[in-house]
């Protein structure tokens, strides 16, 4: 604390005239129960101004802002607007992999010797892993904020309805997790439940471009990013297994809506929470969100769920979830990044961040989280953290987004009905076009 302070007090000495600074942060959700990556700065701020009055200073420090509840693809568009024009912010809270594209673009500053700064204060105990996806070529730009896992949601009243035990129901996580049970076995235990009347869908996926679907492509064992190389690798013949998987989920075994992409996220929170649907994959975040806006109970939603990793397809694939850390940045034209910085890591507290994780279902970032007792008492943070062993994350590269963006529209297409050999040709060239170098494309 007392380096907290001298740090703090040589970093106002320059800004004596001012009674009140204004740091700006915008931060996102989408999701409701998300609002404490705003509200822990305020904190923050809080925290510190009480230091400040206890040294006799009468300058204090103040957090503005926002927490946005509209969607991922608004709230990024806002933010890149805001750092074009230099707009007045000087925190940004997104996901981790925006970094590329804005570090490329010169919009954020390297935070690499500020983390080694309050290194032994707070940083030391960040879960290791969760670094990496703060780094753009082997930099740090951004801090962690949270982090998940994104498990299969299997209805457990389902499988008892077609006559498994609690034992049997129970084992199947194991099972799915050593790669015993495979997603082939899943869809066969769909098929079943579907013809007799059990569930009206197999499985569900996100409405909207995400990255969920990803975790298809390691069930296949279909990696897509050479990470030495920073080159996109898109495999002709495990993409077409992959494509074809999604068509028959549509097309032939008819578990999933042809027209999911698009439909409302509340209509498919509805089908999920009321039993509708065998499986769903979603993420840890969810059980907040449906027991925040959906009405569920804690019992409820443990007697509904099981959660499990996703399962592997082929014997090459592997059963995984993915990860998707939220993280604070600061732009490069931010009036006080040392400041700013400071109150992030204030934000970092522990104790805040449980706060955080328990009320929005996220994950812990801090080894100290989990001795807390909200942490043994929250089961979907004690069952989500068992699934982090089978995370990966998605690259934080530039080009990212063109890469998705031509993935999540073959998706589009084989889901609509189109041949799988057919799209799994068309997204080789577009992506050929479109990123040129940046892609290998491997024949079949």
């Amino acid at each position: 604390m007392k380096k907290f302070l001298v740090v703090l007090l040589a970093l106002l000495a320059t800004a004596v005239l001012a009674k009140e600074i204004v740091i700006t942060a915008w931060t996102v959700g989408p999701d409701n129960p998300s609002f404490y990556r705003f509200e822990n700065l305020k904190t923050a701020a809080e925290r510190l101004n009480k230091m400040l009055e206890a040294a006799g200073s009468d300058i204090r420090v103040k957090v503005d802002g926002y927490f946005d509840t509209t969607d991922w693809s608004s709230f990024k568009q806002k933010v890149v607007f805001g750092m074009k024009s230099k707009q007045k912010v000087d925190i940004i809270c997104s996901g981790h992999d925006d970094l590329g594209a804005w570090v490329s673009a010169g919009y954020l500053l390297p935070l690499e010797d500020l983390v080694k700064k309050y290194w032994d204060e707070t940083y030391y105990d960040i879960i290791p892993s969760l670094w990496e996806s703060c780094k753009f070529k082997g930099t740090i730009y951004a801090v962690p904020q949270d982090t998940e896992a994104r498990p299969f949601y299997i209805n457990k009243q389902a499988l008892k309805e077609l006559g498994w035990s609690d034992e049997e129901i129970n084992a199947l996580p194991e099972k799915i997790a050593s790669g015993e049970f495979t997603l082939f076995d899943f869809v066969e235990l769909a098929k079943e439940a579907k013809e007799k009347g059990v569930v009206e869908w197999g499985l569900y996926h996100r409405p909207k471009k995400g990255i969920d679907y990803f975790q298809i492509f390691t069930s296949f064992g279909a990696d897509f990013y050479d990470e030495e190389r920073g080159v996109y690798v898109y495999d002709m013949a495990k993409m077409e297994q992959v494509f074809e998987f999604f068509y028959n989920l549509t097309n032939v075994w008819k578990l999933t809506p042809s027209n999911i992409i698009g439909t409302p996220w509340t209509s498919i929170h509805k089908d999920v929470t009321s039993g509708k649907v065998l499986a769903w994959m979603g993420g840890t975040w969810n059980w907040a969100e449906y027991k925040r806006d959906f009405g569920k109970t804690e019992e409820e939603l443990q007697n509904l769920f099981i959660l499990a990793p996703v399962p592997k397809a082929t014997p090459d694939g592997k059963p995984n979830t993915l990860s998707h850390p939220i993280v604070y940045m600061i732009p490069r034209h931010s009036e006080y990044p040392e400041l700013a910085f400071l109150l992030i890591t204030l934000a970092t507290a522990p104790e805040l961040n449980m706060k955080h994780a328990v009320e929005s279902g996220h994950l812990p970032i801090r080894w100290q989280q989990t001795v807390f007792p909200e942490y043994k008492n929250e089961f979907i943070m004690v069952e989500g953290t068992k699934l982090l062993p089978f995370s990966s994350f998605i690259p934080n590269d530039d080009s990212f987004d063109t890469f998705n963006q031509a993935i999540f529209e073959g998706l589009q297409m084989v889901e609509s009905g189109l041949k799988p050999s057919a799209v799994t040709r068309d997204v080789a060239r577009r992506l050929k076009s479109l990123l040129k170098d940046k892609v290998e494309i491997v024949e079949k």
